[in-house]
């Protein structure tokens, strides 16, 4: 990645693309040792930048500004932190004229990760000046033209493709800025398709890819970092062709098949394979002297295609070997060009950070049995989710590696165990009529047993990035649908979606006994609705960072039993809330406690029947901050309103001036859905707020975040943060 072209010393991400391969024995470093060096990599860093939020680098100040905030936010460093905020808005303020194909890239990588609103305009100018920047040769040189965002959608306005060659170091960072930026709905569809040729058709004989293009009079040798660039290159223009037939499946039911075989095709291609072969001989001779930018190059196609291994190679064991005896006293590591990049280039490796996007299923395509007991020794596999739950052990995971979808015929769970979608799908789950306790084809009209897909009975139910689409069948008069049901023990839902489109009525979650239950990033769809939950004792809903849309949004009912409803605590975080009914409150329950943070109501009727006793806050509470609210009518008791609350102000003076920091405003989503218009194929960006909204200068300061909401993509963008880390550490915590 050496500017060699120039005379002028230039970025330091061109700097070194090959290490001299020295072989070694690498000892494999702690979890301790290696997060003991990613922090002490993180206070170099955050003792580097400048008041002005950029960080120095000569001739780059947008570029390194955006490479080290980057690493920072993936490192742990939160989104509202003023580092964090301060690099944005110097990478903002720095854009207008911003051409390089770097800078770019990483400009739009940070503005994506940060996720702020108010950034998509910016992310697709640069996108459409990277477009704009392909050489005919499928490449990208060191510039970009100044292309408008309009050329998005009229290619005939692009500027002519320049015949430069452009090298592979600026591909590679070109095409990770477009796969980032196609997560907006960008279409980089003919983009990759010239990338995919350019990789195809230049490879060296060795399996690897050189610096510059091979002429009649040139031909370099292959180079470390640039095969990792040819196999991320190549990996990412498949992602986006399956991706593109993805879209288009519902056509005919026959192109999933064709689909299949794209995806098998990447292992089984010869040029794929000889690369990685030659990715293995890279990996082995990793050692001290090995330059950080091939570390990351490493480490992002390994974390990209789930690989563990290069060759018979640990990579990350002998990579985070290698930088740790590196790693200087000040946290930083070092070259000719300064400590910046290499800092943020180490400490990405060691964190883990797929800044590209889980894909790993492109290896090998779809297994024919897809329910993996992934934490059991021999990873058995079953045909049946069913199957799969009735093997496993308490704790275990199952891991779903298909789309499906899969019919599940009301399945009980008596076991704490955990269900995730495997790398690269987006498994749906379906209800189907199975059998009843008695071996008989079941009756849901008769048998409430059988309304369900799921139903916990015992133990802790971790849910992540599974989607359910829950149309039940017609039989023949109303039933109490649920799509998941709690009747005993806890459900942990992450990035999961449930959606129905038949209008049966379903509830989305239904609580029947005491939980202690978490919800975040979720999407749901449809229903009488969301929650609905019996008075049956202390328990504790917590529900982060969603979108809900349904009829009603919790539903406390009383309980079906003797015992007396009390200590029901509702909490609320940056959710997003679209509905009919807010909260719908059974009048006889006693004690139940509201505390909502960030959140946006946009409803009919906020609280009608949330009260247990006229113009009484007696067994209620409600905490709120930083709430939006586009509510027609607040607060009352069994339908009926409270006259006294007509706004924010007299809502918070209501509940003691418990709400003080909220406001009353319009709330117009990108996508208008009217109440009670439910449909499986509605997308969390359809709640983004609306470009045309004052309210969208607030940014991320209410709301969810639809880039990282549902099942599939925003899946796939959670679990690539280290956020998702730590949900999973929160998770290992909780189960002790």
């Amino acid at each position: 990645m050496r500017r060699q072209l120039f005379k002028n010393v230039c970025f330091v991400f061109s700097f070194v693309l090959f290490s001299t391969v020295v072989s070694s024995t690498s000892q494999a470093q702690t979890e301790q040792e290696v997060t003991a060096s990613r922090l002490k990599g993180v206070e170099f860093l955050k003792s580097q930048q400048q008041e002005d939020g950029s960080w120095e680098f000569e001739g780059h100040p947008v570029g390194i500004t955006a490479l080290c905030t980057m690493a920072l936010l993936e490192n742990g460093i939160p989104v509202n932190d003023p580092l964090i905020q301060k690099g944005r808005q110097f990478v903002l303020k720095e854009s207008e004229k911003l051409k390089s194909t770097y800078d770019l890239s990483l400009a739009i990588l940070l503005l994506s990760r940060i996720g702020d609103r108010e950034d998509k305009a910016d992310i697709r100018r640069f996108a459409a000046r990277l477009i704009a920047g392909q050489t005919t040769t499928g490449g990208w040189s060191y510039t970009c033209p100044l292309a408008s965002a309009s050329s998005l959608n009229n290619p005939r306005a692009r500027p002519k493709l320049v015949t430069s060659p452009g090298d592979n170091s600026c591909t590679q960072f070109a095409v990770l800025g477009l796969w980032t930026a196609s997560r907006s709905n960008i279409n980089i569809d003919e983009s990759m398709s010239g990338v995919a040729r350019r990789f195809v058709e230049t490879q060296n004989e060795d399996g690897g890819w050189s610096y510059k293009l091979p002429t009649e009079e040139m031909k370099e040798p292959s180079r470390n970092s640039m095969t990792l660039a040819g196999l991320f290159c190549l990996t990412v223009a498949r992602a986006t062709k399956i991706r593109s037939m993805n879209q288009d499946i519902v056509k005919e039911a026959g192109d999933r098949a064709e689909t299949q075989k794209e995806g098998d095709t990447l292992v089984s291609d010869p040029i794929f394979a000889k690369g990685l072969e030659m990715a293995g001989t890279y990996a082995a001779g990793i050692s001290a002297s090995s330059a950080r930018y091939f570390l990351w190059s490493t480490e992002r196609v390994g974390v990209l295609l789930g690989l563990e291994t290069l060759g018979k190679t640990d990579w990350f064991s002998k990579g985070a070997s290698a930088l740790i005896k590196t790693q200087k006293e000040d946290g930083s590591w070092e070259d000719s060009r300064g400590k910046l990049a290499e800092t943020a280039f180490a400490i990405l490796f060691l964190r883990k950070a797929n800044l590209g996007s889980d894909i790993s299923r492109m290896l090998n395509g779809e297994p024919e049995k897809k329910f993996q007991i992934y934490s059991q020794e021999k990873k058995p596999v079953f045909e049946t989710l069913q199957g799969a739950v009735a093997a496993a052990k308490a704790g275990d995971l199952i891991r779903v590696n298909g789309d499906g979808p899969f019919g599940v015929p009301h399945l009980e769970i008596d076991k704490t165990l955990s269900i995730e979608a495997g790398f690269g799908y987006a498994p749906i789950f379906q209800y189907e009529r199975g059998k009843n306790s008695l071996g008989l084809r079941s009756r849901p009209e008769r048998d409430p047993n059988v309304r369900h897909i799921l139903r916990v009975s015992k133990g802790t139910l971790a849910l992540e990035g599974i989607g359910f689409e829950f149309d039940p069948p017609e039989v023949g008069k109303d039933v109490p649908w649920a799509a998941i049901v709690v009747n005993g023990g806890n459900l942990k839902m992450l990035n999961c979606s449930i959606s129905e489109q038949n209008d049966k009525g379903m509830a989305a979650v239904q609580f029947l006994k005491p939980t202690d239950s978490t919800i975040t990033n979720c999407f749901f769809v449809g229903g009488r609705a969301t929650f609905e939950i019996e008075g049956t004792g202390k328990q504790t809903i917590s529900v982060d960072d969603s979108i809900v849309f349904s009829r009603k949004i919790f539903s406390v009912l009383k309980s079906s039993g003797t015992t007396a409803g009390g200590d029901i605590n509702l909490n609320l975080s940056h959710c997003t809330v679209q509905g009919a009914e807010g909260f719908v409150f059974e009048r006889f329950v006693k004690n139940i406690h509201v505390k909502s943070d960030h959140c946006a109501f946009k409803v009919e009727d906020l609280g009608l029947s949330m009260l247990s006793a006229k113009g009484s806050k007696a067994n209620r509470s409600f905490t709120g901050d930083a709430n939006v609210y586009d509510v027609d009518k607040w607060l009352g008791l069994s339908g009926k309103t409270e006259s006294g609350v007509t706004d924010v102000k007299s809502w918070s003076q209501f509940w003691g001036k418990t709400d003080e920091t909220s406001v009353g405003d319009i709330l117009a989503f990108a996508f208008r859905r009217p109440n009670n218009s439910f449909n499986h194929r509605y997308k969390p960006e359809d709640w983004e707020v609306s470009d045309t909204s004052p309210l969208l200068a607030r940014g991320l300061e209410f709301g969810a975040k639809p880039a990282s909401v549902g099942a599939g993509p925003g899946f796939s963008r959670f679990r690539s943060s280290i956020l998702y880390n730590e949900w999973k550490q929160r998770q290992v915590a909780d189960a002790k």
